[in-house]
This record gives C-alpha cells, sequence and structure tokens, in this order.
C-alpha cells in the first residue's frame, strides 16, 4: 500500500449500464508508482514525502528511488520497524 497527498478526480465513470467508481490523477499515479518500491524493497506500506511531513506517526526515511514517468528520484518513507525479539517467551 502506498500513500501520498494530492489532487485526484473521483466518481462513476463508464457507461449508464455499467459505472464503476473510480479515483484518477497524477497523485493516484505516484502512489501507485510508489507501491511499486514498496513491493521491491518488501515494505507492505510506504508513502510519499509530502505524506510523510504531514503525518504524525513514525515514518523512516528508505531512500531516494527512480519512480517511473517522474524526472527526479523521489525520497521515499515506511513506518519505522521496531523489533521485539528480546521479550519472546521461550
Amino acid at each position: 500500500m502506498a500513500l501520498h497527498l494530492g489532487d485526484v478526480s473521483y466518481g462513476n465513470i463508464g457507461a449508464p449500464a455499467r459505472l464503476d467508481f473510480t479515483v484518477i490523477g497524477p497523485a493516484v499515479n505516484h502512489a501507485a508508482r510508489l507501491e511499486k518500491v514498496g513491493a521491491e524493497l518488501g515494505r507492505p506500506v510506504v508513502t510519499s514525502a509530502s505524506f510523510a511531513a504531514a503525518s504524525k506517526e513514525g515514518l523512516e526515511s528508505i531512500g531516494r528511488h527512480a519512480l517511473r514517468g517522474v524526472a527526479e528520484p523521489q525520497e521515499v518513507f515506511a513506518p519505522i520497524i521496531t523489533r521485539y525479539s528480546q521479550f519472546r517467551s521461550a
């Protein structure tokens, strides 16, 4: 899953006999490209820099990554992974 902030258009698209509710726009495309980066890195949730800046959750940078169709590499963030192995019961 990828989270990003941006403008989108949403609503029912299609013919009267077959309408689909969908969301379109550059922000949707950006999120889809971020999702691919997350999959490649084995991170189930990633965010854009704009989402990370607006979030109050603990996120860490996982580097700058090339996104298809975007000129410059973008910084990608993910939830901070905390390891609790010392608390495992025997």
